[in-house]
C-alpha cells in the first residue's frame, strides 16, 4: 500500500491499494474509527473521493461528503489493479480502519 497520508496538522491526503493484478470489482468502502477514542466522537472527513488507475490516469469512482462511521459503495463493475481514497479535506486529522475493495454478487 502507498500513501501520502497526513501528518499531525494535515488535513489532506491519500491512500493507495494495489491488488498485485488486474481485478474487477463493484463494491469500494471505508471504515473509520468513529468512537474508539474519547476525541473521536464523529466523523473528520468532510470529503473524500474512491478512484481507479486505468494505465494512464486516475478515474473517479465515488465521490461523497462526511461518511457514515462504515460507508459501503456500489458501483458498476471496473477492473483495476490500483483503487487509491482521497480525503480531499478534514476538520482535524482524520484515520481510517479500513478500506475494502470487493466483487459481490448482484
Amino acid at each position: 500500500m502507498e500513501a501520502s497520508w497526513p501528518h499531525e496538522g494535515q488535513t489532506s491526503g491519500w491512500l493507495e491499494v494495489d491488488l498485485g493484478k488486474q481485478e474487477t470489482f463493484n463494491v469500494v468502502s471505508l471504515v473509520e474509527p468513529v468512537g474508539r477514542w474519547d476525541d473521536y466522537t464523529q466523523s473528520r472527513i468532510r470529503s473524500y473521493r474512491f478512484e481507479h488507475w486505468n494505465g494512464e490516469r486516475w478515474i473517479t469512482l465515488k465521490a461523497g461528503e462526511t461518511p457514515a462511521p462504515t460507508t459501503i459503495h456500489r458501483i458498476p463493475p471496473v477492473s483495476s489493479q490500483r483503487v487509491r481514497l482521497l480525503l480531499e479535506s478534514s476538520r482535524e486529522m482524520p484515520h481510517i480502519s479500513e478500506i475494502g475493495v470487493y466483487d459481490e454478487p448482484d
